[in-house]
């Protein structure tokens, strides 16, 4: 039964039960009015009856009292609500009041006469010539009293009918939203989340309608965050897998097939065991009892084992899984994490620093030998050949004769080893820049782009410094010096350059990390960076140089359009010189 009915229903009966108490109220009224109406009339006709009798009765002498008395009757006719008959004193009824004209015809049902009737008590009013008995009727009282309880009842019927025919238009109307909401709530259960309900005029149903499209929309964004957690855990690259109690796996993610081999279908239902080894059993049930104590495990490195049995390096992290609602632990979830390319990249990062540190200890060395030969060379070879040239130049001025074979001799003596001489110098040079060692990294790399200058008459070469660049140690300087004269003499011997820029910056980014950049640019024919990179030793020289120093050579060229090569160097200030 629907609440508009069950409304009604509890309506009518209210009504029902205010009818039944206002008429039981009203019968009981008017019966008692009755009752009271008819006592006082029989009194009162009794006293009239017996006041008429006994003041008539001297005037009636030489008259038949009998026959004067029913004059009297008949002359004064029905008496209140009573019925009068006059008998002699044979009991022969003599008179009898006409009936009522009031309502005539008509009576009150018998059970509500019954109901109502005060009880009829019959009055006799004995006399010398006979006796009067008088009647009280109270039907047309009755009849009254029943004519306005059914006009009551009609009214209370009317009333009923149109209380609840307005009572249910009104529910009606009223509860017109329940029919919005409920299809609302059809839909909600069939999973449509985005049903929202209107503003409604009635403030509960406002309320319902606020209330529901808040729980849609909280709904939809859990939903929508769920969704969002399953889609990470389905698309992790890292393994997540969710073990119960009893260490059976219940979840288990692609990217745990893929790093273990074992389908889902394989393995949930199964011991986590299975892709423990045995040797790390024990951990493994440590861990598990950890995590059992609500005690979280992250960064935990260790082995699995594939489906096909071969072990692999993994990052473990365990969490407890706690149900939300009673509060009570259900399981664990683990994320795993393929070690294998990182431990790989570790490694080769490893090597590549070791690699570094032997690439700088190679130039290190390098550098100490060409100083040494530089010595060697300066030293003995440069002193050897000014002391020929000496002894050459000293034997031509002996000989007057400038025709002299002896003379022509010791000058050719004297030219080869001048000629030697420049050359020991510039292969000197080559090894060891002098100025490097005497004047400073600044001076060096002027003196070097004078010496360009020189061997390139049509070369402009402009040079910048920027910072003090003269308080790093030997092999910090050595390393600018060799990456500023290969560029030189790239730019000059294979780029054929017009203009060459030439600056270097230095200053400290930390308290004791300094940052050296240089840049080299010139307007040659440019070069194929790939190309030219991998087959000139030049280039892989000077990055390797570079690199030593956590560094990196940066080259911008093309065909035709010159080039730009940029050396970034973080030099430790523990490499720093402070006496230049």
């Amino acid at each position: 039964m629907g609440i508009r009915y069950r409304v009604n229903a509890a309506i009518s009966f209210i009504a029902v039960i205010f009818f039944l108490v206002t008429a039981f109220i009203l019968i009981d009224d008017r019966r008692k009015s009755i009752k009271e109406e008819i006592e006082a009339g029989t009194k009162v006709t009794v006293q009239l009856l017996e006041s008429v009798a006994l003041s008539r009765r001297p005037l009636m002498e030489g008259v038949d009292p009998v026959e004067g008395l029913a004059g009297f009757l008949r002359r004064a006719g029905r008496v209140r609500a009573n019925e009068i008959r006059l008998y002699d004193q044979s009991d022969v009824l003599v008179y009898e009041s006409p009936p009522s004209v009031y309502k005539q015809g008509r009576w009150a049902p018998d059970w509500f006469s019954t109901l109502m009737s005060p009880g009829d008590r019959e009055f006799q009013l004995n006399m010398p010539f006979g006796y009067i008995v008088i009647t009280p009727d109270s039907s047309r009282s009755v009849l009254d009293a029943w004519d306005e309880l059914r006009r009551f009842g009609l009214i209370l019927i009317i009333f009923f009918v149109s209380l609840n025919v307005a009572i249910f238009s009104l529910l009606g109307r009223a509860m017109r939203p329940l029919k919005g909401i409920l299809s609302a709530m059809s839909l909600l259960e069939k999973g449509d989340l985005s049903i929202r309900l209107p503003d409604y005029k009635l403030p509960e149903f406002d309320a319902i309608g606020h209330t529901f499209n808040r729980m849609t929309t909280n709904l939809h964004d859990a939903l929508a965050q769920n969704a969002r957690l399953a889609l990470v855990a389905q698309q992790s690259s890292d393994a997540i897998l969710i073990c119960d109690l009893e260490g059976n796996v219940s979840f288990w993610n692609p990217a745990a097939e893929r790093l273990f081999g074992f389908a889902s279908g394989e393995i949930l239902g199964q011991s986590i065991k299975n892709i423990v080894p045995d040797e790390g059993l024990d951990m493994h049930d440590s861990m598990r009892d950890r995590v059992s104590t609500s005690r979280i495990i992250e960064h935990y490195e260790c082995q699995r084992l594939k489906k096909n049995g071969a072990a692999v390096d993994v990052e473990v992290s365990m969490a407890p899984l706690v149900d939300p609602d009673t509060d009570q632990l259900v399981g664990q979830i683990s994320v795993l994490r393929d070690m294998t390319d990182y431990k790989s990249r570790i490694s080769a990062e490893m090597q590549l620093q070791q690699n570094k540190r032997l690439t700088q200890l190679i130039q290190e060395k390098l550098e100490e030998e060409r100083k040494s030969i530089a010595r060697e060379l300066h030293d003995e070879m440069g002193q050897n050949l000014t002391a020929i040239k000496t002894i050459g130049t000293a034997i031509a001025n002996r000989e007057s004769d400038e025709q002299s074979m002896t003379r022509q001799n010791a000058l050719t003596i004297v030219d080869v080893t001048s000629r030697i001489y420049d050359m020991v110098h510039s292969i000197i040079r080559e090894l060891r820049p002098s100025a490097l060692d005497h004047l400073g990294l600044e001076d060096a790399i002027t003196e070097l782009c004078d010496q360009h200058r020189r061997a390139n008459q049509d070369l402009i070469l402009k040079l910048d410094f920027d910072g003090d660049v003269n308080r790093y140690g030997e092999y910090v300087n050595i390393t600018v010096y060799r990456v500023i004269q290969e560029c030189l003499t790239n730019a000059a011997k294979h780029a054929l350059a017009s203009n060459v820029s030439v600056s270097v910056t230095a200053g400290l980014v930390e308290s004791n990390v300094a940052h050296i950049v240089i840049r080299v640019q010139d307007d040659g024919q440019g070069l194929d960076v790939n190309v030219s990179e991998s087959r000139r030793f030049g280039l892989l020289g000077m990055r390797e140089r570079v690199q030593a120093f956590n560094g990196d050579i940066k080259i911008e060229s093309d065909r035709g359009s010159g080039t730009l090569i940029t050396a970034n160097m973080m030099v430790e200030m523990g490499g720093v010189q402070t006496d230049v």
